[in-house]
């Protein structure tokens, strides 16, 4: 057990140096400040999405799974519609919602992956800037006269994951085009039904 205890305080002791470091690049203490919350948001954002990248290469086989079988589902159930077979209907409705919530809260909870480093971010950031306060300028509804680091670090952290959402398309790691192909050649992906196609074709499209 003191073997654990010491390799992680270890750890804790580089990972402090390491993020420290960034904090003392400048002399000016504030602009230290704000630059080195600037590079920690950066390595959230990037371990974030680093690991639900990971999960997303792992879950896709179950998620495109999940994602067919609700379709087919659905088509079952309009098609039953179509034949006026309302038992059919109500059976193949309920089993196409239940896939679809599974689907829905799998891809939550894989996005959800990628914010698991903010908390230890804002752990870190309280052993060793609990101290350091900033009066607003302006009065900001729901928010007090005086704010902490984390007034600093959380807003920062959004703007950066909208600005690393806009860049995921030029960057080689996160764009769809390296992603693994689930289609077996000759294998075709069951398209949705719409209601839309049915009033089009004034039945199931051919």
């Amino acid at each position: 057990m003191q073997d654990i205890h010491g390799l992680l305080g270890t750890v804790f002791l580089w990972l402090d140096m390491l993020l420290i470091s960034a904090f003392r690049l400048f002399a000016n203490a504030a602009s230290g400040f704000f630059f080195g919350t600037f590079i920690l948001t950066l390595w959230c954002t990037l371990i974030g999405e680093l690991t639900a990248l990971g999960l997303g290469r792992m879950n896709r086989g179950y998620l495109k799974k999940l994602e067919q079988e609700s379709i087919r589902l659905h088509n079952l159930s309009v098609k039953a519609i179509i034949h006026k077979d309302k038992e059919s209907y109500r059976a193949c409705n309920k089993m196409a919602n239940e896939a679809w919530g599974k689907f829905f809260f799998a891809t939550i909870a894989q996005g959800a992956a990628s914010l698991w480093p903010v908390p230890f971010a804002l752990a870190w950031m309280h052993t060793r800037f609990a101290d350091i306060e900033f009066e607003l300028a302006y009065f900001i509804p729901l928010l007090p006269d005086i704010v902490g680091y984390p007034a600093v670090f959380i807003p920062m952290y959004i703007l950066v994951r909208i600005c690393f959402a806009k860049l995921k398309p030029w960057l080689p790691l996160f764009h769809g085009d390296d992603a693994p192909k689930l289609r077996r050649p000759g294998q075709e992906e069951e398209k949705m039904i719409t209601w839309a196609d049915v009033d089009k074709h004034k039945g199931l499209p051919g």
